[in-house]
């Protein structure tokens, strides 16, 4: 199976498996294939047909893709539950031009790649750059993705006095986010004066900053691997210095997932790539 990806004015839903990407790293084509024609399973389709019709194992890795539905968190926990392998891979840039989702292989909720290939050595490898771990906080939700309060301060002014203290811009949400305590970010916004998530959050969760000075030579140094399909994420890519490049297939998604301790989890501002080696 190739795996295909393009940016988002490109349709991909009936090509081989792949995903609209917001460009690709040190490369401006319309699309770009992975080279190694991997063997596995495909679905796709919605959450439920995928989890209905995943086959037997075992499974070396899997790709997930995304098509911008909602959900991923509790898919992501069921998928790992029945295929029982690491997975890579992100949700679909969306085409800016008009809003379209669901830019992925199926054009539904989800595309999976379960890859079996004995002729590869297959892995996925997770890195959270936002090195600097400032604390733990309690958390209030007012919903999975809504952001109440940290330590029974009102969120906004929580984190305004946080980006304050570091000085950070108001409008800066990428150099610093919340994470789980697995270490996988959420990508925090404010559209409507309400902090809102890019992923479920948690209980408890520890606020991580990522200096400015640092992204760059932390993106390339991911970015620059020749035997992998790379997932970033696109706000990530908003605070580089400039380009950076990939002898692989590099990637920038709206989400990403991630494998950290055996467990695989849809998060943002994070970075994982699938790496295929030939034996």
């Amino acid at each position: 199976m190739n795996m295909k990806f393009t940016v988002p004015c490109t349709c991909v839903r009936e090509a081989a498996f792949g995903c609209a990407s917001l460009g690709f790293a040190g490369n401006d084509a319309g699309a770009m294939t992975f080279a190694p024609d991997l063997q596995g399973v495909v679905l796709s389709g919605s959450y439920e047909e995928i989890l209905s019709s995943i086959p037997e194992g075992p499974f070396q890795a899997g790709i997930v893709l995304f098509g911008n539905a909602g959900g991923e968190n509790t898919f992501m926990r069921a998928l790992q539950e029945k295929a029982r392998c690491p997975f890579a891979g992100g949700g679909a840039a969306t085409d800016s031009s008009t809003g379209e989702k669901a830019l992925i292989t199926g054009g539904g909720e989800a595309a999976v790649f379960l890859i079996r290939d004995d002729r590869y050595d297959i892995s996925v490898v997770s890195e959270n750059i936002h090195n600097d771990i400032l604390g733990e906080h309690e958390i209030t939700m007012d919903g999975p993705r809504v952001l109440a309060a940290v330590d029974g301060v009102p969120a906004a002014k929580w984190l305004s006095e946080k980006k304050a203290e570091l000085g950070i811009a108001e409008g800066d949400f990428e150099h610093l986010t919340l994470a789980d305590l697995n270490g996988v970010n959420a990508h925090l916004s404010c559209p409507d004066g309400i902090i809102r998530s890019g992923r479920d959050l948690c209980p408890k969760m520890t606020l991580r900053y990522l200096a400015p000075d640092k992204v760059q030579e932390r993106m390339q140094a991911f970015y620059g691997d020749e035997h992998a399909v790379i997932f970033g994420c696109a706000g990530l890519k908003g605070i580089l210095n400039g380009p950076i490049t990939s002898p692989g297939v590099g990637l920038f998604l709206f989400g990403e997932v991630c494998t950290f301790n055996g467990v695989s989890e849809f998060g943002n501002l994070m970075c994982s790539k699938l790496r295929a080696v030939k034996k």
